[in-house]
C-alpha cells in the first residue's frame, strides 16, 4: 500500500511540474493544437549543436551547456508520441489536422476572455474551415516536453500549421520554469 502511494505522490508531481511548463509554453500561442504531439528534427552532430548554442546566446550568453543541450535532443529523438488528451493541456482545442473546427466545441475548450476575443476567434475558425491549406499558423503541433535527467532543463518544439516553427529551451529556478532562449528556427 505504501508502494502504491509513493507512486501516485511521484506520478502526481511529475504532471504538476510538466503542466505547469505547458501552461508556461502555450501563453501567447494559439489554442488550437494538433492531437498528434509533434517530433523534432534535431540533430546532436557538432555543427548543429554550435548554431543552436550561438541561436541560445545571439543576445546573452545565458546557456552553454553542450552536454545538456545533447542530452535533452537525444530524448527527444526517443521521445514517446501518443496523442494529446484535452486534460494534458489547458483551455485548448484538440484537433487533426485538415480537420474541420467546430466553432461551438472551440470556444467551450478555450474559453476566450472577452467578448471580442471570442468574435475574432469566430472570425478566424471560419477562415481556417473555409481553406485549411491555406491558413499558415494552425493547428499548433507541439512536442511532449523532454526533460534533462537533473529537471532543471526542457525543452519543447512548435510547428505552426504550415509555416515553420522553432524549439523553446526552459530553465527550472526555483521550481518555477522559465523560457531561457529559442533555437532551431525554421521556415516553410
Amino acid at each position: 500500500m505504501k508502494k502504491l502511494l509513493y507512486l501516485f505522490v511521484i506520478l502526481f508531481s511529475y504532471n504538476l511540474f510538466s503542466q505547469d511548463l505547458l501552461d508556461l509554453a502555450l501563453v501567447d500561442k494559439t489554442k488550437i493544437v494538433n492531437k498528434e504531439s509533434y517530433k523534432p528534427n534535431l540533430k546532436t552532430d557538432k555543427w548543429n549543436i554550435n548554431n543552436y548554442l550561438y541561436d541560445l546566446n545571439e543576445n546573452t550568453q545565458i546557456f552553454n551547456d553542450s552536454t545538456i543541450l545533447i542530452e535533452l535532443i537525444s530524448k527527444s529523438t526517443t521521445q514517446n508520441l501518443t496523442e494529446w488528451k484535452v486534460d494534458e493541456l489547458n483551455e485548448v482545442y484538440l484537433t487533426k489536422k485538415n480537420q474541420k473546427i467546430s466553432i461551438n466545441a472551440a470556444l467551450k475548450s478555450i474559453k476566450p476572455k472577452s467578448k471580442k476575443q471570442q468574435r475574432e476567434l469566430k472570425r478566424k475558425i471560419r477562415q481556417y474551415n473555409n481553406n485549411p491549406n491555406k491558413w499558415r499558423n494552425w493547428p499548433l503541433s507541439i512536442s511532449r516536453p523532454v526533460f534533462s535527467d537533473d529537471n532543471k532543463y526542457s525543452i519543447i518544439s512548435y510547428k505552426f500549421g504550415n509555416n515553420g516553427g522553432y524549439s523553446n529551451l526552459y530553465q527550472n529556478l526555483n521550481k518555477e520554469w522559465k523560457l531561457i532562449g529559442v533555437f532551431n528556427r525554421f521556415a516553410y
